[in-house]
């Protein structure tokens, strides 16, 4: 098994050979969302030729049952069946533990697990190692006992290889990160901008009651999106898309990056700049949470804000508040490093949820 599935990597790595040709190079386009069409990586085979693509992956995160796989491979799958189902009922259980409102994105818990499977490195779970496995996504803060998501991918692998002890390997996190990608729509940096179909719906299912301020912010943020690229410190120089040059080449940031854009803050501070001429300030997500008071998920309004906290409390990532979508997940746009550009997901990932005073009422 372990020859097939190493192939099933290099497949997921990125590789083409004239059987993934055959099924369009290995993309497939998957809407995870109803809002987001993005190009997916996950049209990778087996070395005989059984197809493996991004439905059966839906399948595994959703629990679908799967059928028409004998022998070894009914055996792999139903491995990977039950490994997230433990992983499920320790997510639930972990959940309840978190005493500020945050919740494991299950998108990640469960996705690295599928792409681990999908590796030379498999680990097949039992009820321990599941919460062990759960475990890894979480950071202790510096109150004694008290627990917080994680989507940090450096301090994640490093409690994967403690608690599991082995060395992952890049191609097993390269998997485990395209398997992910998949499972939110998005996909190693690749984001497509919205449709007015999507950006309609995105409008549409927003509660009736809201106000036409929050719905220009959500369509303001939903316009942006795949149009802006991911740039660390990257600032706007005025509202609107003329005269920012987004896209345009210029001088790395510090992971590579040399096209115009902005960071996670920073597009916040856009999206209300061109809405209300309010920059809040050109600010970071430090500056931009102490505009705000803290809510709790019930009270969240389109164009509200969530913040995502390090174990010391420091604000490291923000997003906006977009609503919800067919199945009751919230929706989310944000500036995102790991796409490289604006993109809309329903990311749980979140440390506390905000509300920008001068909003208040509106």
């Amino acid at each position: 098994m372990s020859v097939k599935l190493a192939k099933l990597l290099s497949m997921l790595a990125g590789s083409q050979n004239d059987t993934t040709k055959k099924i369009g190079k290995g993309v497939m386009i998957a809407v995870i969302s109803p809002f987001v069409a993005v190009t997916v990586l996950i049209g990778a085979i087996f070395t005989d030729g059984i197809n493996f693509n991004k439905n059966i992956i839906t399948s595994l995160y959703e629990g679908t049952p799967i059928t028409g796989f004998d022998g070894e491979k009914g055996e792999f799958i139903k491995d990977v069946q039950h490994g997230l189902s433990l992983i499920d009922t320790e997510i639930n259980v972990t959940n309840q533990t978190f005493t500020n409102g945050a919740v494991l994105n299950s998108y990640q818990v469960k996705g690295y697990y599928i792409g681990l499977m999908f590796s030379s490195q498999k680990i097949v779970l039992n009820e321990e190692k599941a919460k062990q496995w759960v475990k890894c996504f979480t950071v202790q803060t510096e109150e004694a006992g008290n627990m917080i998501p994680t989507s940090i991918n450096s301090t994640i692998y490093s409690q994967i290889e403690s608690y599991f002890e082995i060395i992952l390997e890049d191609e097993t996190k390269e998997a485990m990160e395209r398997i992910y990608g998949g499972l939110i729509g998005n996909n190693s940096g690749t984001v497509t901008t919205l449709t007015k179909e999507e950006l309609d719906k995105l409008l549409s299912q927003l509660p009736k009651e809201t106000s036409e301020l929050r719905k220009k912010i959500v369509l303001q943020a939903g316009d942006a999106v795949g149009k802006i690229p991911y740039y660390w410190g990257g600032t706007a120089d005025c509202a609107g898309y003329e005269g920012n040059d987004f896209g345009t080449t210029i001088v790395p940031d510090e992971k590579g990056r040399n096209k115009k854009g902005l960071d996670c803050s920073h597009f916040v501070d856009w999206v209300y700049w061109t809405v209300m001429n309010n920059n809040l300030g050109n600010t970071n997500t430090s500056g931009q949470i102490k505009l705000c008071r803290k809510i709790s998920s019930d009270e969240l309004l389109a164009g509200d804000l969530a913040f995502l906290m390090d174990t010391q409390g420091n604000t490291t990532h923000v997003g906006i508040y977009s609503g919800t979508n067919d199945k009751g997940e919230k929706v989310w746009i944000h500036e995102n490093a790991h796409d490289n550009n604006v993109a809309v997901n329903t990311v749980s990932y979140w440390s506390g949820y905000y509300r920008l005073n001068f909003m208040e009422g509106r």
